[in-house]
């Protein structure tokens, strides 16, 4: 079986932007995501601002109606296409191009945030990325990112429960090896010159067992509240980096 089979985002691109749908969670975790963001940036009001591994859009959508110049990159053709025409229905002025994340197609210095959410782990090359993103990003430059821990347990949830189980996801999307270490991605982006990095736990299992995280997710993924939304399970920011974490770097030098 093939493992990081990023084939599913052009083969289900249309999901993106429809409640209920596995790709439309990423509007439920970016939530998370920029009240932790909210420490760091204040305020995105004509910020330039580069998100990579866009996807369909939906980060960007957010950033672009908090005033922020945003430009997005995907290597998934379609999930552009989405995310253009997305962007032209919501009368928003967003850059989309299709690309690699290893060879961003932007001049050094230009954007004041990078983000890469649910990226990292995915990526060919983690080095020539984390590389990228320093040099697009201007002097005292903010790095934002989250990606999965290698650990017994992200096995455990993300790959055996999550793809085997349940088949939220398409098997093979993930490979477990190219989860990262704190400590690890700790020291690429130190190696990279960046500094002020802190990273927290991502938690989406508050250190449930498992059969209440199982009936948990079951149920995020499934149920619907009478204004059509799913009832979510809950992401907390703490200490907990066992599986998922967020963090940010600076680019000082």
């Amino acid at each position: 079986m093939k493992k990081n089979d990023l084939e599913y985002y052009d083969l289900n691109a249309e999901k993106w932007w429809k409640n209920g749908e596995t790709l439309h969670l990423s509007n439920h975790f970016n939530q998370t995501r920029f009240e932790f963001a909210a420490s760091y940036i204040p305020n995105w009001k004509n910020l330039k601002v580069l998100d990579v591994g866009c996807g369909g859009g939906l980060a960007c959508e957010a950033l672009a109606k908090l005033g922020a110049e945003v430009s997005g990159i995907d290597l998934s053709e379609n999930s552009i296409k989405v995310a253009k025409e997305h962007a032209s229905q919501s009368q928003l002025e967003i850059d989309y191009q299709q690309g690699s994340a290893e060879v961003l197609p932007y001049s050094s210095h230009t954007f004041d945030v990078v983000l890469c959410f649910d990226v990292l782990e995915h990526v060919s090359n983690l080095d020539k990325v984390l590389s990228e993103v320093h040099r697009v990003l201007s002097q005292g430059g903010v790095f934002l990112f989250d990606t999965i821990n290698r650990t017994f347990k992200s096995k455990l949830v993300m790959i055996w429960l999550l793809e085997d189980v349940l088949n939220q996801i398409p098997r093979g999307l993930h490979d477990w090896n190219k989860f990262i270490k704190p400590d690890e991605l700790n020291l690429m982006l130190r190696e990279k010159h960046f500094s002020n990095i802190e990273v927290k736990g991502f938690d989406v299992t508050n250190g449930m067992n498992f059969g209440v995280l199982k009936d948990i997710l079951l149920k995020g993924l499934s149920t619907r509240s009478e204004g059509g939304e799913a009832d979510l399970f809950k992401i907390q920011i703490n200490r907990d980096t066992s599986m998922c974490y967020i963090g940010k770097a600076d680019k000082l030098l």
